[in-house]
Formats: C-alpha cells, sequence, structure tokens
C-alpha cells in the first residue's frame, strides 16, 4: 500500500498461492470483513492481523498493524509470532480473489 496525496493506493503484489494452499477451500466458503470493520477491528485489539505473502513484498508493501507470516512458515512459526492464537485471524495476500 503506498500513500499519494493522502489517499491509500494499492500496488500490486505476487500471488501467495505457492502450492500449499488447500485448493478444496472455496472462496465462498471463507468470511469477509469489510474494510470499515477491518479497521474498526484492528484499532480495538479485537483481531490479529496477517500477511502471508513472502518477507520481500510484505516489507516493500503492507497494512499497518499486520505480522508478517509467509504461507510457507505458518507450520513452524504461528505459534511464535500470532499474539492471541484465541484472538480471530484475518489472513490477506495479494493473489486472485
Amino acid at each position: 500500500m503506498a500513500v499519494e496525496n493522502g489517499a491509500f493506493a494499492w500496488l500490486p503484489v505476487p500471488p501467495c498461492d505457492d502450492g500449499l494452499v488447500d485448493p478444496a477451500i472455496q472462496a465462498g466458503e471463507v468470511p469477509e470483513v469489510s474494510r470499515d470493520a477491518l479497521i474498526g477491528a484492528l484499532r480495538r485489539g479485537r483481531i490479529t492481523l496477517v500477511d502471508v505473502l513472502p518477507p520481500e513484498s510484505f516489507a516493500a508493501n503492507h497494512i499497518p498493524g499486520a505480522i508478517s507470516l509467509p504461507v510457507a512458515d505458518i507450520p513452524t512459526r504461528a505459534v511464535h509470532v500470532l499474539p492471541n492464537r484465541g484472538a480471530p485471524i484475518v489472513v490477506y495476500c495479494g493473489g486472485p480473489t
């Protein structure tokens, strides 16, 4: 995400699907959250926001407050980097939607 003249713009990023994502899960089965609801929940500390893009993409462009946890690292790092695994987790990437 970049800010230009006070407006947010999403920069193109590579897809996050590295072959580890289960294709059996359909997009319609995953609950969606609106931008306003996401911002409100982040401000109140009610969710954990996770960016699953590669570290280079996260460094270049991410939503403020997000935790970097690339898809390939989830099995080994999630337990160490997610502050409250009991809280709802919102995951995003730059892949197809």
